[in-house]
């Protein structure tokens, strides 16, 4: 399977508004925007199943016919595993094989219980659990601000 660095959206905004989302999605994601002339840097937290960690891309806003491309390139990731949701699935998967292999070996029974414990607390614990947040969610998300209407607000200072 091949990994794309690059990540792509068409928006019908201008290049302006596009940059004032990426902001305003860095915000709600937890990211750090640094903003540029034509886009800037983004520092991400991302979260891929069992992984996770920080991702740093570059972002680049161009004009197109209808309105606006945004171009995410990741640079460089800094992932790394959940060591205690590993040790959970190591225990439930030591569960699971005892409730696999009690009927061949009877002597088992006795740990019968305490391996099914064990085998759903893995489950619940770690595998329902699991999530995934990448850059392709994270534009998702500026085309999700960039779909509704936004009321703003200015306000104006009167010299008297």
């Amino acid at each position: 399977m091949e990994k794309t660095n690059q990540h792509r959206v068409e928006l019908d905004a201008s290049p302006e508004a596009v940059l004032e989302s990426v902001a305003a999605a860095a915000d709600l994601w937890g990211g750090t925007w640094q903003p540029g002339f034509s886009g800037g840097t983004l520092r991400l937290p991302v979260v891929r199943g069992l992984w996770r960690g920080v991702e740093q891309c570059q972002v680049a806003v161009e004009t197109s016919s209808s309105g606006a491309t945004l171009e995410l390139t990741v640079e460089e990731s800094w992932l790394r595993v959940n060591r205690s949701a590993v040790v959970v699935l190591l225990f439930g998967g030591a569960g699971g094989l005892i409730v696999a292999l009690w009927p061949f070996f009877p002597g088992l029974m006795p740990l019968l219980p305490v391996a099914v414990v064990l085998a759903l607390a893995a489950w619940l614990l770690v595998v329902a659990r699991l999530r995934n947040s990448r850059p392709e969610d994270f534009l998702m998300l500026i085309a999700e601000i960039e779909s509704h209407p936004r009321t703003r607000t200015r306000t104006t200072s009167k010299e008297e």
